[in-house]
């Protein structure tokens, strides 16, 4: 049951969002802007007096915030220590504070390829989709189109009308399949999300992309970066997950796969996009079809 709230519209300045923390851990300090995506809102990693850290996150859209709130309160309770905890939230602010997991990110870190480190990641996942009741829908294929052209039309003049059509048969396919079954989904599932700490002990951080849809769609970034090129790094995951893949699910991926890719040109297509993201929604797009687009 979705949480009904009635925030400002816009981004709240920090001064407000820092005073409304002031008032529920005491005085803090800004340790770190640790924002990543900057247009969607700003989060900073405070410290109080006594050096106890947490994370304050808050939205310029409603939905985005809804979203978040939707999984601190009703998806991660199920894993306990394992995801953050919601401390507390502002529906005015759009904010919500969030408690500080132990570890560093996989990425980037000596873990990152480590097959065990990935099967515990898939156990974990596993245990994220199964925290609320499944939803069985027809919905999914369709909401993938919807999402696609809303892409698709930004991207236009960058990519020709003929790939883009080979692109929406990927998603066709996905038309024909029966009702599916949805969980709550991670949906930005990626080593860069997994806390691992000094015993080995995984955790999953960042819910503000978690929404209800195939299980599939958590093993997309996994196949883009790793599993083209360590296999084995796909053999732990899904062992840790306790699934194979069937055809029904190369399918939705392939279509997920499609409506990101398409996204990514969109959102990189501006003059403020870095060469790399430009390049990174490039081959995203070129593994869709199996061939280079320009």
């Amino acid at each position: 049951m979705r949480q009904q709230v009635l925030g400002r519209a816009g981004l709240a300045s920090e001064a407000e969002v820092l005073d409304r923390v002031n008032r529920i851990l005491g005085p803090v300090t800004v340790a770190a802007d640790v924002s990543q995506r900057p247009l969607n809102g700003k989060v900073l990693r405070v410290v109080t007096r006594s050096g106890e850290s947490s994370f304050v996150k808050w939205y310029r859209n409603q939905t985005d915030y809804q979203r978040e709130w939707d999984a601190l309160t009703h998806y991660t309770p199920a894993l306990g220590s394992d995801a953050p905890r919601l401390i507390d939230n502002d529906e005015g602010l759009k904010m919500l504070l969030i408690s500080e997991l132990q570890g560093e990110p996989a990425a980037g870190a000596a873990n990152e390829w480590d097959p065990l480190v990935h099967f515990k990641a898939g156990a974990l996942v596993r245990r994220l989709h199964e925290s609320s009741q499944p939803v069985v829908s027809d919905q999914f294929a369709r909401q993938c189109a919807t999402r696609f052209e809303e892409s698709a039309t930004v991207v236009e003049g960058l990519v020709s009308s003929a790939l883009l059509s080979e692109a929406r048969l990927v998603i066709a396919q996905a038309m024909d399949l029966p009702s599916l079954t949805l969980v709550p989904a991670h949906r930005d599932n990626h080593p860069r999300n997994w806390m691992v700490d000094s015993g080995g002990h995984v955790r999953l951080i960042d819910f503000g992309m978690a929404e209800y849809d195939p299980w599939i769609v958590d093993v997309f970034f996994l196949e883009q970066d790793y599993w083209r090129t360590d296999p084995q790094l796909r053999v732990a995951f899904l062992s840790g997950y306790d699934r194979e893949m069937d055809d029904r699910d190369l399918i939705m991926l392939k279509a997920h796969h499609a409506v990101t890719a398409v996204r990514a040109l969109a959102t990189t297509s501006g003059p403020s996009a870095s060469k790399a993201e430009k390049s990174k929604a490039k081959d995203m797009f070129d593994s869709l079809l199996g061939m280079t687009l320009f």
